[in-house]
């Protein structure tokens, strides 16, 4: 039994473990189809609400694939995607919208949230404290893959160089409920906030392959404070 579960370690890369990340961050060091994590969930779904909050700090100015969650049918179920500067896509359920002309810190942290709720189709990105919305009416979301640091093509892979993150990502937690704009707020200005209970970064599920470091934070005192909503 000891040497299956070894060989199972060594086929599905490093083992999944439960780790508090409070001032670390996940260092993506390269442009590749092999470095990402997989972050497993708290709470499975369906959910038919969410809420995403996540800090990063791209390495080449553009952050590409922020956050990459599948499922069985949808390769594009919860997908956030920075196309350009200041641009943010988000899929839901491969319905695609276009946030432009959003906040953007150069060579800074930038704190990123994004709600959506199923029963209204309200849909809000949050970038360093400044808001847009918009209506995407879709179907709750189950059976979640979720992967940071390369974009999904198919469920749980076929990921393609020229999507992938490069740089730190730090402090992700994801709600099955859309937070306030005052709990919102409390976040991206690093106040007390109840953290996520579908993904906790203070109690992280996940496992990381090819070159990704789970690092000290060095540069969290640098961090530019948001603007207000």
């Amino acid at each position: 039994m000891e040497k299956l579960v070894f060989l199972l370690v060594l086929l599905t890369g490093s083992a999944i473990q439960s780790e508090d990340l409070t001032g670390k961050v996940f260092s993506f060091l390269s442009v590749s189809t092999t470095h990402y994590a997989t972050l497993t969930p708290d709470v499975e779904g369906p959910y038919s609400a969410l809420t995403l909050c996540l800090r990063s700090f791209p390495e080449n100015g553009i952050a590409k694939t922020l956050f990459s969650l599948a499922t069985p049918s949808k390769d594009n179920a919860f997908l956030l995607y920075q196309a350009e500067k200041g641009g943010y896509r988000v899929h839901i359920n491969n319905l695609v919208h276009d946030f432009l002309l959003m906040p953007d810190n150069q060579n800074e942290w930038n704190s990123v949230c994004w709600t959506w709720d199923s029963k209204t189709g309200l849909t809000q990105v949050w970038v360093n404290g400044r808001r847009k919305r918009v209506k995407i009416e879709s179907e709750p979301i189950a059976s979640p893959s979720i992967i940071l640091g390369q974009e999904q093509d198919s469920y749980g892979g076929r990921f393609d160089a020229n999507q992938c993150f490069v740089g730190d990502l730090s402090d992700v937690h994801m709600w099955n409920y859309v937070l306030d704009s005052c709990a919102i707020q409390d976040y991206m200005n690093a106040f007390t906030f109840t953290p996520g209970n579908v993904l906790n970064w203070k109690a992280l599920n996940y496992n990381v392959n090819g070159e990704v470091l789970v690092e000290p934070n060095h540069s969290t005192g640098c961090r530019q404070k948001p603007s207000k909503l």
